[in-house]
Order: C-alpha cells, then sequence, then structure tokens
C-alpha cells in the first residue's frame, strides 16, 4: 500500500486561514500558559501525544498533562518559530525556554496537529527527550 505524501497534498485557502488561526491561537496561549485556556485549541474528542505519555490523551487529559507540568515548571514557555501546513495538517516548530532550580533550559520542538473546523482533533508532539532529561538532571545536581 502507497503512503500517502502530506507534501502532495493541496491546502485550500479556508485550511490555510484555519492553520494561520489555529498557530496564532497556539502562540498566544503558550507566551503566559494557562493549561484552562487550551482547551479551546481542542475538539472535545481531541487524541493527542505528548512526552511523556504512553498513549494518546482526551483534551481533559492534556489540560490535566500540562497543569501538572506548570506546577513543576511555572515558568515554561512556547515560542513558535515556525510553521507549516499541508491540507488538514499543521506543523508547528517551537522554541521552549524554562527554569529548573535557577538553571535556563531550552530544548526545540514540533508539533503535528491535524485540524477539524479550526481545532485540534489528532497531535503528537516530539522533542529530544533525553537530551531533556540530562539537561534536568545536570540542573537538579549543580544546584542542588
Amino acid at each position: 500500500m502507497e503512503s500517502p505524501s502530506l507534501f502532495s497534498s493541496a491546502t485550500s485557502s479556508q485550511q490555510f486561514e484555519a492553520a494561520a488561526d489555529w498557530v496564532r491561537r497556539f502562540a498566544a496561549r503558550w507566551s503566559t500558559p494557562d493549561p484552562q485556556a487550551l482547551r479551546d485549541l481542542m475538539h472535545e474528542d481531541t487524541r493527542n501525544l505528548i512526552p511523556p505519555m504512553e498513549r494518546p490523551g482526551s483534551r481533559e487529559e492534556v489540560v490535566a498533562h500540562f497543569q501538572s507540568m506548570l506546577q513543576r515548571v511555572p515558568d515554561l514557555r512556547l515560542e513558535v518559530a515556525r510553521w507549516a501546513v499541508a491540507g488538514d495538517a499543521v506543523f508547528v516548530e517551537w522554541d521552549a525556554h524554562a527554569t529548573v532550580r535557577g538553571a535556563p533550559l531550552h530544548w526545540r520542538g514540533v508539533d503535528r496537529v491535524i485540524l477539524r473546523e479550526g481545532k485540534t482533533v489528532e497531535s503528537q508532539a516530539f522533542w529530544d527527550t533525553q537530551r531533556q532529561a540530562q539537561d534536568i538532571a545536570r540542573a537538579l545536581k549543580e544546584h542542588a
């Protein structure tokens, strides 16, 4: 079976505008994160896989995941570096910044999002989780 190519997918002007609006809202939500405010980016039946989740989570599971994360790292911020759209798929490259015990951390990742009616129906986030874990361990050790 031949796999579909995202790069051959035609993107309509409506899909492009929906993607641009979603990226603007994503960037705004992550400039001053509030997990409750992330709900409006997602459909009720969304399925999202974000490290370290072992299976895709529902909208409420994603909100709880970010609530827990921001309790541990309250200054976490994401900045959109660039984005692209192919049909109903949006790819967002972002830079994350946070502080652990006074040590600044930075990592880059990508979200692959499928939109329906301007909201996430499916997504998966990718970044180097091993390097991030090493950076956190180093910060905890050096700033104990």
